[in-house]
């Protein structure tokens, strides 16, 4: 899925990259093409409308353009009655079969371009008006319409280069569009790519998680079958077996489903003013039967008084029994746990600590993952499915606050977490 969703990002961004540098090369080609060709016919209008007879202080009577631009190259060709070409001084041999053409063109007044060899000329028509009497003598009947041209095979040439230059650029910036969407398709699938492995190993490892009470259930479910007359208390020890391991995927369910509804936002922390150090206090006296029994100590400090917080108070008891299962849990016998609270500055410092087994450098990253349960030294027994340091830091992370942990293989660990208080 992931493979073909690539090859799809980089179609679409290469083809969207593309059309856009061939509406921006269009776009470009097209102004210079108006450019030129308006600057052109701005000229031919202008002279064929302001073609003028004047005379010079000798007497001579010459043609004239009353303008003050700077003039193209430009020659006349004028017709008579009969369609005959009137010849003039700038009538040269090679405009024989251009004017040929334009004999055909009189009726055509908007500029328009005509190719003659590998020449491109630009003209424009209008019918005479009689201003100009000086070429009327050169032929025996009226004169019917001038007609102006010029050559613009430069400029077509110059914009003929400008077409191709476009589409080799076009072409170049199709193929680094290739690359780069391909390149920038595969940095924005990271993210996905890296939920979706996550996807896959939480399924895996739920899977996982769920077979070994599964199995045992089924196990000691056939046991009882075997024996349909026996009573419970002949079979309580399967039964127990069953109801252990039914309270052990109960809670495993209970922890993926807040897992997950807090990854799609959906499970909301009520928070309301709570006193940390109460809850730290009421937790601490919880565990006294638990710790007795273990054969643990436990140290309390509780430094200040109404310690006032904002959060889900459920929660965080939660986050604390956690907390301080896991210390009991890698405790050996005569060890201690220290129970921490206090106030620094504008937060609350909570910290358990403990002497225990400890965790070693490389595992540290690691604690917060969902499953993980370290090493078979601290995998020994029933430690729960891996999901309670999960479940603690996204308490920790509701609540707007940090966690650290800091460990070592037979020093023990302590876990530190600063939470805002109430000023």
């Amino acid at each position: 899925m992931i493979k073909r969703t690539l090859v799809r990002m980089t179609i679409w961004n290469s083809t969207v990259v593309f059309c856009l540098l061939v509406t921006l090369g269009g776009a470009l080609y097209g102004l210079a093409h108006y450019r030129i060709y308006s600057d052109i016919d701005r000229h031919l209008v202008f002279n064929i409308d302001h073609m003028q007879q004047i005379s010079l202080s000798n007497g001579e009577q010459v043609l004239n353009i009353d303008s003050k631009e700077p003039e193209r190259f430009m020659m006349s060709f004028y017709w008579d009655s009969n369609d005959a070409l009137i010849q003039s001084v700038y009538y040269k041999v090679p405009y024989i079969e251009l004017s040929s053409m334009l004999r055909e063109k009189q009726n055509h007044m908007r500029p328009e371009s005509i190719l003659v060899g590998k020449k491109t000329y630009r003209f424009v028509s209008r019918p005479y008006q009689g201003k100009l009497p000086i070429v009327e003598k050169l032929s025996n009947i009226p004169l019917k319409t001038i007609q102006i041209f010029t050559e613009i095979s430069a400029e077509v040439y110059y914009l003929n280069r400008l077409l191709w230059c476009i589409s080799i650029g076009i072409g170049v910036g199709a193929l680094l569009s290739i690359i780069a969407g391909y390149a920038l398709a595969r940095r924005a699938l990271i993210p996905i790519q890296k939920a979706w492995d996550k996807q896959q190993q939480f399924v895996a490892d739920a899977s996982h998680e769920l077979r070994s009470p599964l199995s045992v259930v089924r196990g000691q479910t056939q046991i009882l079958l075997r024996h349909p007359d026996h009573t419970i208390e002949e079979e309580s020890a399967p039964i127990s077996a069953i109801l252990k391991e039914t309270k052990r995927m109960s809670n495993m369910v209970d922890g993926l489903l807040l897992l997950a509804r807090g990854d799609s936002h959906e499970e909301v922390i009520s928070c309301t003013p709570v006193r940390i150090d109460g809850i730290i206090k009421e937790i601490a006296k919880k565990m006294e039967p638990i710790m007795d029994y273990k054969q643990l100590r436990v140290q309390l400090h509780v430094e200040g008084s109404e310690l006032l917080m904002n959060g889900d108070e459920n929660r965080l008891i939660q986050l604390f029994m956690i907390l301080l299962d896991n210390a009991i849990k890698f405790t050996q016998a005569d060890g201690q746990i220290d129970l921490e609270c206090l106030r620094q500055g504008k937060s609350v410092l909570v910290t358990v600590k403990d002497n225990g087994v400890g965790i070693s450098e490389h595992e540290l990253p690691l604690v917060f993952n969902r499953f993980y349960k370290g090493d078979s030294s601290r995998s020994r027994g029933d430690h729960g499915a891996g999901l309670g340091l999960s479940i603690a830091r996204w308490i920790v992370d509701q609540h707007q606050g940090t966690v650290h942990i800091s460990s070592g293989v037979g020093c023990g660990t302590t876990v530190m977490i600063r939470f805002p208080v109430i000023s």
